[in-house]
């Protein structure tokens, strides 16, 4: 594998397109409270989606030519169709006794459709091991209390749900010290978003229900037996007991935007490089506007500086050779719903595309780097191309100058972040993909995500970074090779 480790000219000229002070007025723009957190398929996202239209359009960047799939409408936007599911809908009745949202029960999402008498339940423990009972279609007991605080708690029902799914349970009701308290420190949405029927496989929900019970109610549940009494006894107890799970669904449809700005290419036009960042965020809660600066504001206005670099470098005779879409996608925060439906229905094929540079968060400092030299995260670079990752080192040695930071690039990384942003939905279609991050912060998914905080000296030095992998990977002879397969 050879690069060629020279400094572009052009590339230089073009990339000092890129401003701080215009990353600054986008932002300013797009992390207002007039846009209302732009939560996925609401007024607010599709006012940043008309906002990113128009900096296109004012960019010289045409529409997409025709023909397109019939999902592009004017040739900006790749809609898709949406099922909003307001929650609240289940609930456990007991003789009359309700068991309702967020004052005896949690839950992280609704896919129980009916009700369900309750019999007996499979008592488990703290279900660290299964015993060799069936358990499909059964209703499970988990002893939550004895898992830790919250964050740990999470992190272990995320691993006990994963083998109860493969054993087909129907419903697991986990029993914890106090729903109040939890309920304080999770965030809660006052809905939940999934794919309309048709749109990809994200429309099929878990078959597993988790139900998360304050531990006084689940002792009522359990009647005679309790907890603390169970916590004798052996997992795989069976318990009587006699109440209902109800299942009263709510739900309406929505239609959000993926907003496509197309540079096409010269001399190898039909491959193509895609740059993503999602746009949306999570809204407006209790009245508090989400206005989600970093998450994923800085993402949003970097790629917007992007395609204008490559829009003049394309008016003034300067490539790219291969086509760019810099395409800001929607849904992320309601499980990568954007970035799955085009990864599912692509509006140029994911076979001539060759790679995907994904950027969500770049604008702050995490607590890991408080006093270190500037940095980015980058996550995935390796995983299908080593290529890729080299080109990225060599933008990043020939023009940003930043820390490569790989912490999170490992595959037993606890924290996933590998497969929890739109470029997964890339790279598991086998496009090689980067995903650039500077790290969670105190605010992050908080209202204190705001345009003050963020640091634009290093989101533009970060922004460099990201447009010099995009400039070589677009004008080099030859199209990086994919020399791994990928991974679920």
């Amino acid at each position: 594998m050879s690069l060629c480790a020279q400094v572009d000219s052009s590339a230089i000229r073009f990339a000092a397109t890129i401003t701080e002070a215009e990353l600054r007025t986008h932002l300013t723009v797009l992390a207002s409270d007039a846009f209302m957190g732009r939560d996925t398929g609401k007024e607010g996202q599709k006012m940043a989606a008309a906002y990113l239209k128009k900096a296109f359009i004012d960019a010289g960047i045409p529409p997409v030519p025709a023909p397109f799939d019939s999902a592009v409408t004017d040739g900006y936007f790749q809609q898709y169709e949406l099922i909003e599911d307001q929650v609240g809908g289940i609930g456990i009745d007991q003789a009359g006794r309700i068991f309702a949202y967020k004052e005896d029960l949690l839950y992280f999402n609704e896919q129980l459709q009916t009700d369900l008498a309750v019999r007996e339940v499979v008592y488990l423990g703290n279900g660290e091991k299964l015993p060799k009972v069936p358990l499909g279609g059964r209703v499970i007991v988990l002893d939550g209390t004895t898992m830790g605080d919250t964050p740990a708690l999470m992190s272990r029902l995320s691993e006990r749900m994963q083998d109860l799914r493969k054993a087909d349970a129907a419903v697991v009701l986990v029993g914890v010290p106090s729903v109040s308290a939890m309920a304080n420190e999770v965030h809660l949405p006052a809905s939940r978003v999934r794919l309309a029927s048709g749109s990809g496989k994200e429309s099929t929900p878990p078959t597993t229900q988790m139900i998360v019970i304050d531990g006084a109610s689940m002792d009522e549940l359990l009647g005679a037996n309790s907890l603390a009494k169970l916590a004798r006894k052996r997992a795989g107890k069976v318990v009587p007991v006699d109440f209902t799970i109800t299942a009263r669904p709510n739900t309406h449809p929505l239609v959000a935007e993926n907003v496509l700005a197309f540079i096409e290419g010269s001399d190898k036009k039909d491959e193509l490089v895609v740059i993503t960042a999602h746009y949306d965020h999570i809204g407006v809660e209790n009245g508090v506007v989400y206005n989600g600066a970093d998450d994923d504001g800085t993402g949003t206005v970097v790629i917007m500086e992007i395609a204008e670099a490559f829009a003049k470098a394309k008016a003034e005779g300067h490539g790219p050779r291969r086509s760019i879409l810099v395409m800001p996608v929607s849904g992320e925060e309601k499980g990568l719903l954007g970035s799955r439906y085009y990864s599912d229905h692509p509006v140029f094929p994911l076979e001539n595309t060759v790679a995907d540079l994904n950027i969500d968060m770049i604008g702050r400092v995490d607590t890991a780097h408080r006093n270190s030299a500037p940095y980015i995260y980058i996550i995935g670079s390796d995983r299908l191309s080593r290529e890729l990752h080299a080109i990225n080192g060599q933008a990043n040695m020939l023009y940003a100058g930043l820390e490569l930071d790989e912490a999170f690039n490992r595959e037993d990384d606890p924290n996933r972040f590998y497969y929890r942003s739109d470029h997964y939905n890339f790279a598991r279609k086998g496009v090689p993909s980067i995903f650039y991050f500077s790290g969670v912060h105190e605010d992050y998914h908080q209202p204190g995500d705001d345009i003050e905080k963020i640091q634009f000296d290093l989101l533009h030095q970060r922004a460099l970074l990201v447009f010099h992998t995009a400039w070589i990977l677009a004008n080099r002879d030859q199209r990086i090779v994919v020399d791994k397969p990928p991974k679920p």
